[in-house]
């Protein structure tokens, strides 16, 4: 080997250990980090830096003028995340039209982002996933769930039949 090729292979290795160096620190370490796996009991804090892991954060989905309920399970990877609904206690074969919205179920706001819709089976339950391009946690607001009454935004058919927050 070269002194030119000692060089460029030494480098290469400092520009490595830098850049895992820095990725560490970006990241919380790099298998170390201290936060703990939530519990479906439990909702992660908005201001948790760390992405959620693969398997997921679950978050409530409360009934507002229904006896449904149900979980909302959010999985984010950069850029993106996917948005599980999963809904027991809705009218058989009903449809609705849902959406994450910034702001709470206590403070609403407007909507943020279209998900799939909810289309109940002969049971009245749901099992509904939905990626879209973006980033979780917000950094600068909150968000929450909205399953409206019906299949569209048209009059009564844009109440709200289920709430959920997505953070603590």
């Amino acid at each position: 080997m070269t002194s030119r090729q000692r060089l460029a292979a030494w480098a290469a290795t400092a520009l490595c250990a830098t850049c895992a160096a820095a990725l560490g620190t970006a990241c919380g370490g790099l298998g170390t980090s201290s936060a703990q796996s939530p519990s479906p009991s439990q909702s992660p804090s908005p201001s948790h830096a760390s992405s959620p892991s693969p398997q997921g954060l679950n978050f409530k989905l409360n009934g507002i003028s229904t006896s449904a309920t149900g979980t909302i399970t959010v999985t984010a990877k950069p850029n993106q995340m996917t948005v599980r609904l999963q809904i027991t206690g809705l009218q058989a074969n009903s449809s609705h039209i849902s959406h994450i919205h910034i702001g709470t179920c206590q403070q609403r706001g407007n909507i943020a982002l279209a998900l799939n819709q909810v289309v109940a089976d002969a049971q009245g339950n749901v099992d509904v996933k939905t990626t879209v391009p973006a980033t979780y946690p917000p950094a600068n607001s909150t968000w929450y769930v909205v399953v409206h009454s019906g299949p569209d935004m048209q009059g009564s058919s844009a109440s709200y039949l289920l709430c959920g927050n997505l953070f603590a």
